[in-house]
C-alpha cells in the first residue's frame, strides 16, 4: 500500500485556500505543503497553519516530500506542473481544465504511464450524480435518449479561459459520464452580444457513441435562478436533465435537488400521446464545494493507496474534452451558417 499522507498543492490563489480546507476535512492529520511563486500567496497559506519548512516559491523544493501532487495553479501552468510532478513520480490531481489541446493531453498521458492522474471535475463527486447514475441504472427512466444542460447566469467571464472551458466543462463530463459514450459529434453557435468580440452566450448540440443526443447552454446574459455555491456573488442555473424513454432525472446543482419523473408515451395520430405517472424529488444537504473536493480527494487518496479507480481519469478528463473543445472551437469559428429568411411576414 503506497502512503498518500502528505498533500502538495502547487498554487494558492483562489481555490488554493477550499482545497486545503477539504484535504484537512478529509483527514485533519493530513501534512499539507504548498508552492507558489507569490508572498502573499504563501502568507496565506501561513495564516492556515501551514509551517514555515513546507511552504516555496519552487515545487522542486518539496516534491520529494510529498505523496500527492494537487495542481490548482491558473490553466496555463496545469500541464508544466503535472508533467514536472509526474516525472518525479508522484501521483497527481489536477484541476480543470486540465489541458489546452489534445497534443498536451497525449503529453500528459504518456508521462503518467501508471501513475495515478485525476481531473478535479468535482461534480463526479456530488451525491446526486451518484444517485442519479443508480437510477439510470436500475432503469428509472428506460433507455437515455438525451442530455440536456443549463449552466448559465449572472458571473464573471474569466481572462484565461472560455465559458466553454471554464463552465462548459463541467456539463460535458457529466454528459459523458451520464451517457457511458464520448461525445463524437459537435454542433456550436455563439452570440456576443454585450458590444464585445468574446462570446457571451453559447448553444451547443451533442452526438454520442451510442446514439444520445446532448444539449447545452452557457453564458451571462439570463439571469440565473438561485446564488451559485461556488463563485460568491454570483447567480446562476445549473441543471442537468437526463431524458428517456420512461422519463427524466433533473439535478438542479444550485439547489442540490433531484427530480425524477416517470411517463408512458404511446402512438397517436399527431406522434405520441404523454401519460405522466409519477414525479418525487430527493435533496442532498450539505454538498458544499468543500464537502464534494473532500469527496473527490477521498476518492484519489484511495486510488493512491489501494489502486482503486480515480473518480475521472487523463483519458476522458483530459484528451476527450480537449478534444471535444476543440470541435467546439471549430463549429464556433465558421463564418456562414444556412437560414431560412421569413418573407412576407410584413403587412
Amino acid at each position: 500500500m503506497a502512503t498518500a499522507d502528505t498533500v502538495l498543492i502547487c498554487g494558492f490563489g483562489a481555490f488554493g485556500e477550499p482545497h486545503a480546507k477539504a484535504w484537512r476535512r478529509l483527514d485533519p492529520d493530513i501534512e499539507l505543503m504548498v508552492a507558489d511563486p507569490s508572498q502573499a500567496a504563501l502568507r496565506r497559506a501561513s495564516q492556515l497553519g501551514i509551517a514555515e519548512d513546507r511552504l516555496a516559491a519552487d515545487p522542486t523544493a518539496l516534491m520529494d516530500r510529498a505523496d500527492i501532487v494537487d495542481v490548482v495553479a491558473p490553466p496555463a501552468f496545469h500541464l508544466p506542473l503535472a508533467l514536472s510532478a509526474l516525472e518525479a513520480g508522484k501521483p497527481v490531481m489536477i484541476e480543470k481544465p486540465a489541458v489546452k489541446t489534445v497534443s498536451e493531453a497525449h503529453q500528459l498521458i504518456d508521462a503518467a504511464g501508471l501513475l495515478p492522474v485525476q481531473i478535479g471535475l468535482v461534480l463526479r463527486a456530488h451525491p446526486l450524480v451518484v444517485e442519479a447514475r443508480r437510477l439510470l441504472s436500475a432503469g428509472e427512466i428506460g433507455e437515455l435518449l438525451a442530455l440536456d444542460g443549463d449552466f448559465s447566469g449572472w458571473k464573471r467571464m474569466r481572462a484565461d479561459s472560455s465559458l466553454a472551458e471554464n463552465d462548459g466543462v463541467h456539463f460535458l463530463d457529466l454528459m459523458r459520464h451520464f451517457a457511458g459514450s464520448p461525445i463524437v459529434e459537435v454542433e456550436a453557435r455563439s452570440w456576443s452580444m454585450l458590444d464585445s468580440e468574446v462570446a457571451d452566450d453559447i448553444v451547443i448540440e451533442l452526438g454520442f457513441a451510442d446514439g444520445a443526443k446532448g444539449r447545452l447552454r452557457l453564458g451571462v446574459l439570463v439571469a440565473g435562478e438561485a446564488e451559485d455555491a461556488f463563485v460568491p456573488g454570483a447567480v446562476t442555473t445549473k441543471r442537468l436533465t437526463l431524458i428517456g424513454r420512461a422519463g427524466n432525472i433533473a439535478i438542479d446543482f444550485n439547489r442540490n435537488r433531484l427530480v425524477l419523473s416517470k411517463v408512458a408515451y404511446e402512438r397517436s395520430a399527431g406522434g405520441h400521446g404523454v401519460d405522466p405517472r409519477s414525479l418525487s424529488s430527493r435533496t442532498a444537504l450539505a454538498s458544499t464545494p468543500e464537502v464534494l473536493l473532500s469527496a473527490s480527494f477521498g476518492i484519489f487518496r484511495n486510488a493512491v493507496r489501494d489502486g482503486a479507480p480515480v473518480m475521472c481519469d487523463a483519458s476522458q478528463g483530459a484528451l476527450e474534452l480537449a478534444a471535444t473543445l476543440a470541435a467546439i472551437d471549430t463549429s464556433l469559428a465558421r463564418q456562414f451558417r444556412e437560414t431560412t429568411r421569413i418573407d412576407g411576414a410584413r403587412p
